[in-house]
């Protein structure tokens, strides 16, 4: 018995995990990752953003090996979170499953730009914003790996953690020198 309040029936298990960069979460579907929290400093911070999006803490053996995951990630096994299943929300216009699944397609330690996500989504290159926009609402960061797409030139923008976890973690997989700054 976890003392922890009966979930309510369309709730979806979620877990979160202590990781060397943070606190980090997931609740699944039965098919996979439905929603993803990226680093947080506590970890009610976490499970607060999977209670936002329908997350009720469980316990079952696809969130501890999701947990498991984050945990290696963080330890610097930049493809552990590769093979895991993502399950997009149900709804999700077809032009955004695309874009959000080709995230998928950019390795750990290399970038690419917002006009190749577009182009590599079906967009067209000249629907970067687009892509930005939809990936502005990305469900699973981390797992969708929205933080290795930057501009054009090279420069960092858009980033729901906030452009100081975006360096981070690019500077964590090795696609960005690491700051000589704390």
């Amino acid at each position: 018995m976890t003392g922890r309040a009966p979930a309510p029936a369309d709730a979806l298990p979620a877990a979160v995990a202590e990781t060397a960069l943070g606190w980090a979460g997931v609740a699944l579907s039965p098919e996979g990752i439905r929603h993803a929290t990226l680093f947080h400093a506590t970890r009610e911070a976490a499970l607060g953003e999977l209670r936002a999006f329908g997350g009720s803490e469980a316990e079952t053996s696809a969130l501890r090996e999701a947990c498991a995951r984050l945990k290696a990630y963080a330890r610097g096994d930049l493809a552990a979170l590769a093979a895991f299943p993502v399950d997009l929300p149900p709804g999700l216009p077809g032009a955004s499953r695309r874009v959000l699944l080709a995230l998928r397609d950019i390795p750990p330690g290399e970038t690419r730009s917002y006009g190749w996500l577009a182009a590599r989504a079906g967009l067209g290159s000249g629907a970067a914003r687009a892509a930005g926009a939809i990936i502005g609402a990305n469900p699973a960061p981390l797992w969708l790996p929205c933080h290795r797409v930057v501009a054009a030139d090279g420069s960092l923008h858009g980033f729901a953690g906030g452009l100081a976890l975006k360096r981070r973690l690019l500077e964590h997989e090795g696609a960005l020198p690491r700051s000589l700054l704390p």
